[in-house]
């Protein structure tokens, strides 16, 4: 009898894979498992979705009709709110882990597992984290807060990898890497009833 590689449980010995320290991506993008999502600016750009949707609910691929509350990591699995001193890398990942449970850290230079597809998180450390993932085009795109998606960085450059890019906007320094996550855009609970 086969498993559904959507139980698996991953462990992690520890928080190496966390971009802690200087990270050298050998390839110019990261492999693509097959089931990336379509970079679709008309479906996140209208104002149904773009003012009420973030870059957490963009990165899990979740459009919510009548949404009131923007998704936050964890809230729909119980955490408590995001503060200025516990918007740590680690407690990101731990509520990444709990809101889409069969999600992993990998690296940009491997492939997710079939199924899965590729996020990335920064800090701008006391002020808000970002998320950005990778398209079926190879590129990757995000969505600022209450703004339209995008695919370019801080310097209006396509974005390839975003540990590379320039994580910094107008008004937001995204200068502290935390990791990339494969994740499964349909096993994630970022959109619950909560915030409907």
């Amino acid at each position: 009898m086969v498993e559904s590689p959507y139980l698996m449980k991953i462990k992690i010995k520890n928080d190496s894979n966390l971009l802690n320290k200087k990270v050298i991506n050998k390839k110019k993008y990261s492999p693509l498992s097959g089931s990336e999502l379509n970079y679709e600016p008309h479906k996140w750009n209208n104002h149904n979705v773009v003012n009420n949707h973030n870059c957490y609910s963009y990165a899990m691929g979740k459009i919510v009709k009548k949404l009131k509350d923007k998704a936050q990591p964890g809230y729909a699995s119980g955490f408590n709110y995001l503060t200025d001193f516990n918007m740590t890398c680690n407690n990101l990942k731990k509520r990444l882990a709990k809101d889409n449970p069969a999600s992993y850290i990998e690296k940009f230079d491997n492939r997710c597992l079939p199924g899965f597809y590729k996020v990335f998180l920064a800090l701008d450390v006391g002020n808000d984290y970002h998320w950005w993932r990778q398209d079926k085009n190879r590129l990757w795109s995000h969505k600022p807060g209450s703004t339209k998606i995008s695919n370019v960085d801080g310097s209006n450059k396509k974005i390839l990898d975003p540990l590379k890019s320039n994580r910094k906007f107008t008004s937001r320094n995204y200068n502290k890497p935390c990791f990339y996550a494969c994740v499964q855009s349909d096993l994630a609970r970022t959109l619950d009833e909560i915030y409907s």
